[in-house]
């Protein structure tokens, strides 16, 4: 049993690293993410304590698919009025992260409760087909809401409680058309097609998540134009935070790891004082704009400071070797390949490459052409 518990909450939480892996400008805060977890964990009592007594009633089928998928996604979203309603919440892929965490949180007990009830044997089977399906569609369901309260695609003009009106409906909707399929006898059949509802779901998740950053970049980089004491060098370096550790490393080559790491860290925060600046100027609720203004306040300090640490003369090297290809979310995955344990000659890139076609003959891997490609002069 303990291999299935294992599955049941280590398959659904690698997939909520992966969505929080994505937002690289790196605008949502862990404890909030614990906040949503753990708030998702406890809306599944909540929503158990009204459903289950509906059962002996009206019928579990019913239940299933009539009452449950409205109950629950109202549980396990409430916690996200609480959250983007904060001056440390700065735009809808936020939303989204915290609401697949919340919906993950509810997956993992939902699976716990699940494996309490059946034996070792279909334990495995259970946790096995929870954790690809039931486990993604509940994350990307909420995480639906999030987008929506966040500020998607309407930037933030609906009232918080009619978005989030607006997100269950369509949450609602997707959870029912889900367990619909789950409550009809059609075997394995029927296990693919869910497979495919929740693994839809969450491509669509990634999508906007992916096109929100697109935007949000375009506004850091219309912001850091706004504000002086940005080289033009850095402010590149900042609207392609997505692959700091690859172009900062000359820095690394030169200062150490050490370094590099505080030049990103300080590239970072300026990408995200971007963020709360445009939200500042965009937002109309008084209070709120008050609480933006001491956090904005807060992180001009801290950039200050940070910049003092790491010196003029590094950062004067930073924004005279930054290099000016354009990278892409397939060049920083085939990084991360090439750093992965026991990547070589024979790695996925070299496989793809020698099928793709030819490689120059100084190129070992896939890879390599790519960086070429992308390190090859051109015109923004």
């Amino acid at each position: 049993m303990l291999f299935s518990i294992l599955i049941a909450s280590l398959v659904p939480l690698t997939f909520l690293l992966i969505v929080h892996w994505l937002n690289f400008f790196g605008t949502h805060r862990a404890s909030l993410l614990y906040i949503a977890l753990a708030w998702g964990a406890f809306s599944v009592l909540l929503s158990y304590l009204v459903d289950h007594p509906l059962v002996p009633i009206v019928g579990r089928p019913f239940v299933g698919v009539r009452i449950g998928p409205a109950v629950e996604e109202i549980f396990k979203s409430l916690v996200l009025l609480y959250l983007v309603r904060r001056a440390d919440y700065s735009y809808f892929v936020d939303g989204a992260i915290y609401g697949f965490a919340a919906g993950i949180g509810f997956a993992v007990a939902e699976n716990m409760l699940y494996l309490s009830r059946v034996d070792v044997d279909t334990g495995i089977i259970v946790s096995i087909s929870r954790a690809f399906s039931a486990s993604v569609m509940h994350g990307g369901s909420t995480a639906l809401v999030g987008i929506v309260v966040g500020g998607f695609p309407l930037a933030r003009a609906l009232h918080p409680v009619v978005a989030w009106v607006v997100g269950l409906a369509l949450a609602i909707a997707y959870h029912t058309a889900y367990n619909r399929i789950a409550f009809e006898a059609l075997g394995a059949r029927g296990l693919w097609i869910l497979l495919a509802m929740a693994l839809g779901g969450l491509a669509v998740i990634v999508l906007a998540i992916r096109w929100g950053l697109r935007r949000e970049r375009r506004r850091v980089r219309k912001a850091l134009g706004l504000r002086g004491g940005v080289a033009r060098g850095e402010a590149h370096l900042i609207q392609h935070a997505e692959d700091l550790d690859d172009m900062l490393a000359p820095v690394g080559a030169r200062f150490g790891a050490a370094t590099r790491d505080e030049v990103a860290e300080v590239l970072l925060l300026a990408a995200q004082l971007a963020i709360k600046e445009t939200q500042l100027r965009s937002t109309r609720d008084r209070e709120l704009q008050v609480e933006l203004a001491g956090e904005v306040a807060t992180m001009r300090r801290e950039l200050r400071e940070r910049r003092r640490r790491v010196g003029m003369y590094v950062m004067s090297y930073v924004r005279s070797v930054v290099p000016h290809a354009r990278w892409s979310i397939y060049a920083r995955l085939g990084h991360a390949l090439a750093r992965a344990p026991g990547a070589g000659a024979s790695s996925l890139w070299a496989t793809l490459g020698g099928r793709v076609g030819t490689r120059p003959r100084d190129a070992s891997t896939m890879h390599d052409h790519v960086t070429r490609a992308l390190a090859a002069p051109h015109s923004d």
